[in-house]
């Protein structure tokens, strides 16, 4: 270490405090407030890591999940806003350098599945040629009379939505069409959907509604005639069989919105065809601070055909001194109901906790999961049979254990999928709306409109000397970002490759708000073909 260069201190310390220098607040799932600070020199009650850098060279550090700190490859993308030139890091991407072998994903509705499927012909005479190239399946069968035919397979499940299967193309002999499961492919059996006919340009074939598991589905088959005959299949395509759409919904946040301006919230509702609003309500402990306010608001918009549904939202909400006060809310509304007649009442209860927004959640993911299975579980109890509905973020299709907790404490969810690409929307969706099919659960899907702060996205690769360091405190992995490249003597250092900029249009539509109005109709007309959608939901469409 040069002369005259102070080493810096990273301490980690029981309770937030202010050292002038960089530093991050996390919350373990006992609620206690933890800080790594960097300092000059050590802290009292604190445990430490001597740095041979100055404190003012250190210019952000990021608490990490061991699991993280175990994976870091060669590179790591870092993301997060940059306000008045100082970046903070919000999230961590490691790449371990391999990549886990691809989930099945959902089958995609209304494209062409050819160009992703792989062509398996059977039969024992041999009688088949089949190939699948620009997209297009062609299959030539000579006579026999053997089964003969093609699987068609792909690495999807099978979406629970009321669906076809559309085959357009040209034949001058019948097909018969089937399908088969993980059941069906063990025996070697499939069960039939029907056949593609001489000189019929498009065919479709209702998908089994029973005795079929749609997760396991295995592939499609095409069987030969016994004459020789030829199939030029130009698309093969899931087709969604939609229903009615389900009602649009919105948030409004501020009370005094509805509580002030009824008449112009309910207008601007209608104006979007949007039929349920979730509003924030004033509670004091267990009771409705004013219920004369909300009965008014709620009869006016019941009589403009408009559901109401109280909202809450608090990361905090989760920790284990805090479900009491959120219990309390929820006998507040449910006594609320009980005390007004029919047309005052709530359509139901929403939450909106995003647990995984408080410091250093990916520290303490495991225990504070638990604590928001078990608030969603006490709020299902105190809810004297409202309907109950909380909001999640599209990545917990990942969530095994949380979606599974869900299931028996919720009435249905609301999916903040916060993208702009149609085919994103689509696939975020799926998973979703099969676990309500599933379950018996309503699923609203949400898009974003309101604005989106920019963030950087940084990526780094493993150095000798770099800005980036991995450094442990009191056996917690800590990401050190610092002003200029050094060599790391506690652990691997990275350096910075590139910087992008993502300014939001990705994730809301609030640049564009005319091509979120475009696109509605023809999300809603898809997602209507699952029996849980329960329709869009739109935050801050102005």
């Amino acid at each position: 270490m040069a002369a005259g260069v102070q080493a810096a201190s990273l301490q980690l310390c029981p309770q937030a405090r202010d050292t002038g220098g960089a530093g991050t607040e996390f919350v373990r799932p006992d609620g206690t407030r933890m800080q790594l600070v960097v300092s000059e020199a050590p802290e009292a009650g604190c445990g430490g890591t001597a740095l041979p850098v100055d404190a003012g060279t250190i210019a952000a550090i990021h608490p990490l999940a061991p699991a993280i700190a175990k994976a870091l490859g060669e590179r790591i993308l870092l993301q997060g806003p940059e306000r008045e030139g100082r970046f903070t890091i919000g999230s961590v991407t490691a790449s371990a350098g391999t990549s886990a072998p691809d989930r099945p994903q959902p089958m995609p509705m209304l494209e062409n599945l050819l160009p992703a499927m792989e062509a398996q012909v059977f039969g024992v005479e041999e009688r088949v040629q089949a190939r699948i190239e620009g997209g297009r399946l062609r299959l030539r069968c000579s006579a026999g009379t053997h089964p003969a035919g093609v699987l068609l397979t792909g690495k999807w499940t099978l979406p629970l939505a009321r669906a076809t299967l559309r085959l357009d193309g040209s034949a001058n002999g019948r097909f018969e069409v089937s399908i088969a499961d993980a059941a069906h492919a063990a025996k070697e059996s499939a069960t039939g959907l029907g056949a593609v006919l001489p000189d019929k340009a498009s065919t479709e074939l209702p998908l089994p509604r029973e005795g079929f598991d749609r997760g396991t589905w295995r592939s499609f088959s095409i069987a030969c005639p016994r004459q020789a005959a030829e199939l030029d299949l130009s698309e093969l395509t899931l087709v969604p069989q939609s229903a009615s759409p389900a009602v649009r919904s919105a948030w409004v946040w501020d009370s005094r919105q509805w509580a002030e301006r009824a008449d112009d919230v309910i207008a601007r509702a209608q104006e979007r065809g949007v039929r349920a609003l979730f509003i924030s309500v004033p509670v004091s402990g267990d009771a409705i601070l004013d219920p004369r306010p909300l009965s008014a608001f709620v009869r006016r918009a019941k009589s403009a055909g408009i559901a109401v549904w109280s909202v809450d939202g608090d990361p905090r909400m989760v920790l284990p001194a805090e479900h009491a006060k959120t219990v309390a809310r929820v006998r507040a509304y449910a006594a609320y109901n009980a005390s007004v007649e029919a047309d005052a009442r709530l359509a139901g209860m929403q939450f909106d906790i995003e647990h995984y927004l408080l410091p250093g959640y990916e520290l303490s993911a495991q225990g504070l999961d638990r604590h928001y299975i078990a608030l969603a579980r006490a709020l299902r109890r105190a809810a004297h049979g409202m309907p109950l509905e909380f909001v999640v973020p599209f990545w917990w299709a990942e969530k095994a254990e949380l979606m599974e907790g869900l299931s028996s404490a919720a009435s249905g969810l609301t999916v903040m999928n916060y993208r702009t690409d149609p085919a994103q929307i689509r696939r975020f969706a799926v998973p979703f709306l099969d676990w309500g099919t599933a379950h018996g659960k309503s699923v609203r899907i949400a898009l974003e409109a309101g604005p989106v702060e920019a963030e950087q996205q940084r990526r780094y690769v493993r150095a000798v000397e770099g800005e980036l360091w991995l450094v442990s405190v009191e056996q917690v992995p800590v990401l050190v970002l610092l002003k200029e490249p050094r060599r790391n003597p506690h652990g691997p250092a990275f350096r910075l490759e590139s910087t992008s900029i993502f300014d939001g249009s990705a994730t809301s539509f609030h640049r564009d708000p005319a091509r979120l109005v475009e696109l509605l109709p023809g999300l809603e007309h898809l997602f209507s073909a699952w029996p849980s959608f329960g329709g869009i939901a739109l935050h801050e469409l102005n």
